[in-house]
């Protein structure tokens, strides 16, 4: 077995390299001419590579395996409460937990935000240097700046309770935000595609046609940045003086006159905790939808460098997903991010985490009793061998390499059915 799947892949290899070239030779002509020779090539290396490689593994003999080839991908675990705690904590609690649950953002609108950028707003903005914060602090604050709210609801007509949360840290790049969120619509276990349409101009409304075409538009999701009201937090300070990193100008602050509300702002619960304030309720806020909606499921919007894991906030919402039962899915740049970085994640510890407020660590570990159990289940929920993130992205993503030939015969009529496909394949094959 093991000489067949060497034999298969050098085989195929050859096979591809001069199918590539030719692709490339004719790649000036129409759309089909130049792409077609090419695909049929490829579904036939990728099928026999596929082949090739589990020979040579012997994967198709493991367990697990056979499993993900019955069942789903993500993972989830049944709920363990009946009822959500905000319930528990008073009628106020409970209308502001379902009042910033209900902002959630469809694809629609989350694109039509990021066309904005470069243009009507935040006119330095470049697409693989802005993070997060960069966009929070230079187009989502001025631009809900008159109306003082959340920019959710200032472009919502109604309420929107999201299909799912998207877990990410605001260091991570702003354009590999919206791809995992686009991949995620897609049914993509990695961004690194979708994030290079995003990257020039030409592309976004490209991906737009993709995602019409998969109607995937009204996909919705919650999005902190987008979903919390800033001019009630952070909007009027810049603790860190952070930069523009392109024109190196300080961030603004905003002076709005929203009154400010944080974790201890009166009026206060029984544990001390403000009514009011919209920073210190994600893990209920999880709970309620988990609750609402039994298909309501976590992105984790992985940044290339897995900082994420590294974010208190990041650590909660991943703890409490599982917690509640909530399925939970990996989206990373490509599989080189996992392959380099894994192994930093082998020590990590509550205690250790950071936030960008350290009331909000404070806040975290305060319900965290036993920070020992705490950091081994941590190590399970990432490392698992077999429920764990890392181990169902695995699964997910070699499962989805096992099908490219489906997969690049789906592109190439995604590809065809919309304008500019050919800016598509060009990425595709770059």
């Amino acid at each position: 077995a093991q000489v067949a799947g060497v034999l298969l892949i050098l085989i195929t290899t050859l096979v591809l390299s001069g199918a590539t070239a030719a692709s490339y030779a004719t790649l000036h002509g129409s759309f089909s001419d130049s792409a077609r020779p090419f695909v049929i090539s490829a579904c036939i290396n990728l099928v026999l590579n596929a082949a090739g490689a589990i020979l040579l593994s012997g994967a198709h003999q493991i367990p697990w395996m056979q499993d993900a080839m019955r069942g789903p991908t993500a993972f989830r675990q049944a709920p363990k409460a009946k009822k959500t705690r905000c319930m528990e904590k008073g009628e106020e609690w409970q209308r502001k937990v379902q009042e910033l649950a209900s902002r959630g953002l469809s694809l629609e609108k989350l694109l039509d935000f990021y066309k904005m950028l470069g243009t009507c707003v935040m006119h330095s903005f470049q697409p693989g240097v802005h993070t997060t914060n960069d966009v929070v602090r230079l187009a989502i604050i001025p631009l809900t700046s008159s109306a003082s709210s959340s920019y959710a609801d200032m472009v919502n007509d109604t309420e929107v309770f999201p299909h799912k949360m998207v877990t990410h840290n605001w260091s991570n790049n702003f354009r590999d935000l919206l791809s995992s969120v686009v991949a995620d619509a897609l049914g993509e276990h990695t961004f690194e595609f979708i994030a290079e349409l995003l990257s020039e101009r030409a592309g976004v409304p490209v991906v737009e046609r993709m995602l019409r075409q998969q109607e995937c538009m009204n996909k919705t999701y919650w999005i902190c940045a987008f979903a919390v009201n800033q001019h009630r937090g952070i909007c009027g300070s810049n603790p860190r003086a952070d930069v523009d990193p392109v024109t190196h100008i300080p961030h603004p602050v905003c002076h709005c006159t929203a009154p400010k509300i944080f974790n201890t702002t009166l009026p206060v619960n029984s544990d001390g905790q403000s009514i009011e304030c919209e920073m210190n309720k994600f893990d209920d806020m999880m709970a309620f939808l988990a609750f609402r909606d039994p298909s309501f499921g976590e992105v984790v919007a992985v940044d290339a460098n897995l900082e994420l894991f590294g974010r208190a906030w990041c650590i909660a919402e991943l703890a409490e997903a599982q917690q509640v039962g909530m399925t939970q899915t990996l989206k990373l740049r490509n599989k080189e991010t996992l392959l380099k970085r894994q192994q930093t994640l082998q020590n990590l510890k509550v205690e250790e985490m950071k936030a960008s407020r350290p009331e909000d660590v404070e806040e975290i570990l305060s319900k965290i009793p036993d920070k020992t159990a705490f950091n081994r289940n941590l190590q399970d929920l990432i490392f698992d061998q077999r429920f764990g993130l890392l181990a169902n992205w695995r699964h997910a993503d070699a499962l989805q390499q096992m099908e490219q030939a489906s997969r690049v015969l789906h592109w190439i009529k995604v590809f065809e059915a919309v304008e500019d496909g050919m800016l598509i394949w060009r990425r595709w094959i770059a």
